[in-house]
């Protein structure tokens, strides 16, 4: 028999293509599985579901969008940080971008990725197995659909990983002393 899990209500705004961006909430779960603490719209958008109940209209209709044709998720006012993303989520690097979706739309903002030491390229990240990641614009964090996206301008180029700065500092520094001694 199932049984009724109470949810908590994270009010959003959603972008499909061919619509005008929708407000409604999704339904997230109290706790998860994959770590301590609430479900956040990340882990929601990063899961396996094929459709995400969405509680849109003044009359709460629930829609059933397909999750990977959404174009990108902003959190509402007042949603708490720990509805959007997980806790455990360390941006170790950030990025500055340009988004352009396939309908043409572009999104300026800046990627926070988390990634081991010895990957720091947003193009790293994007690779990734999960479908969305997080884009900090100046209107808000939008929580971007991969599949949705047809190019990204990185503005700046992304330094060498720290283990490769280290190990060519430290091959340097041998041919460096040699040379000094004659």
């Amino acid at each position: 028999m199932a049984r009724y899990i109470e949810k908590d209500r994270a009010a959003v705004r959603v972008s499909e293509p061919g619509r005008d961006p929708m407000d409604g909430f999704f339904a997230l779960a109290p706790t998860t599985p994959l770590r301590d603490g609430p479900e956040t719209i990340l882990d929601l958008l990063n899961s396996k579901q094929r459709v995400v109940p969405f509680i849109h209209g003044e009359d709460r209709t629930v829609l059933l969008l397909t999750r990977l044709n959404i174009d990108w998720v902003m959190a509402g006012p007042g949603v708490d940080r720990d509805h959007v993303c997980p806790r455990n989520y360390i941006v170790t690097r950030e990025e500055r971008v340009q988004v352009s979706f396939l309908d043409g739309r572009v999104i300026e903002g800046l990627i926070q990725m988390e990634l081991p030491e010895d990957f720091n390229r947003a193009s790293d990240f994007l690779n990734g197995t999960d479908d969305f990641f997080p884009l900090v614009t100046r209107l808000g964090t939008l929580i971007v659909n991969k599949a949705r996206v047809r190019e990204t301008l990185v503005f700046e180029t992304s330094p060498r990983p720290a283990v490769q700065n280290a190990a060519a500092a430290s091959a340097a520094q041998p041919a460096v002393r040699d040379s000094a001694r004659g």
